[in-house]
């Protein structure tokens, strides 16, 4: 098997001098982007065969498999399902709603709850129901080692625990707020699979009126956190660090917001993947001075 990230055809020529990517293997390129090898040590988002196969790259959420984007041809659930062996073989068109719930299709076999693990973290997950996205394996990394044994910490979309399990793991203490009835479940799962009872307090609810007192970390996992980020700014002291989401390049209103409040920061903008032609998903990093 190979591990893999999906890039746009566009993007390719940047590549060579990243240091994830594996030089020694060919990317394997389809009609909708190129997958490139990644080296050992790396995060990736998919997995391919070593062999070359007409089919495009794929999914593994514990003994399932899953499709994005244009349904799978009937070689390719072949190829998948001798390769694999999976459970169930499905396909995610899109995500919908304020609850990203995805638009899934049961191709064969049987689906529900899977166990998936993760850099040593177990999920828990109903792929039918709870969106679960492998690309952002690098970004919880990446706040995870940021974290301070004790500092307090609020994860204002917490969904099943994408975020909280590793920051929790890291030694933080975490308020995780998570709106939909269904991750909420998922999320107390995770929470006592994973050992971390003792570190997160789990409340199910719109996050705007459960923040509470300050924090010395606010995470705010949602592609429009912008727009809760004055809310969120009513819960910091100087030297609060709040990680916000978003498509797109918002830095600027931001900035507004943060000088609406009467406050200042520091602003780091960091990538975190491809989200779409000339659109990358990405976190500014705002450090309240």
């Amino acid at each position: 098997m190979m591990q893999a990230r999906l890039v746009p055809l566009t993007d390719m020529a940047v590549l060579k001098t990243e240091p994830w990517v594996d030089q020694t293997r060919r990317p394997f390129v389809t009609a909708e982007g190129a997958y490139i090898p990644v080296r050992e040590g790396y995060p990736s988002t998919h997995m391919l065969p070593s062999r070359r196969r007409s089919g495009r790259g794929y999914q593994k959420l514990g003994d399932v498999v899953i499709f994005h984007g244009s349904r799978p041809s009937r070689d390719e659930v072949d190829d998948i399902k001798a390769l694999e062996k999976p459970r169930g073989i499905f396909w995610i068109s899109r995500h919908e709603g304020a609850f990203r719930e995805p638009k899934i299709s049961r191709i064969e076999g049987s689906g529900g709850e899977v166990t998936h693990q993760e850099s040593g973290i177990i999920y828990r997950l109903d792929i039918e129901r709870v969106m679960f996205s492998q690309g952002n394996r690098e970004e919880k990394t990446r706040i995870s080692k940021m974290i301070h044994p004790g500092e307090t910490v609020a994860d204002m979309f917490a969904g099943i625990g994408y975020f909280s399990l590793g920051m929790a793991r890291a030694g933080a203490q975490i308020h995780a707020m998570e709106i939909n009835p269904v991750s909420f479940t998922f999320l107390e799962q995770n929470t006592s699979l994973n050992g971390l009872t003792g570190n997160i307090r789990a409340e199910n609810g719109d996050c705007r009126d459960l923040l509470s007192g300050v924090y010395d970390r606010i995470h705010m996992g949602h592609f429009e956190a912008v727009t809760f980020l004055s809310q969120a700014l009513r819960h910091v002291h100087k030297k609060t660090i709040l990680h916000v989401h978003m498509l797109g390049d918002r830095s600027d209103e931001i900035k507004k917001i943060i000088h609406d409040s009467s406050l200042k920061a520091n602003i780091t903008m960091h990538k975190v993947k491809k989200a779409g032609p000339r659109t990358w998903h990405l976190v500014a990093d705002v450090v309240i001075e």
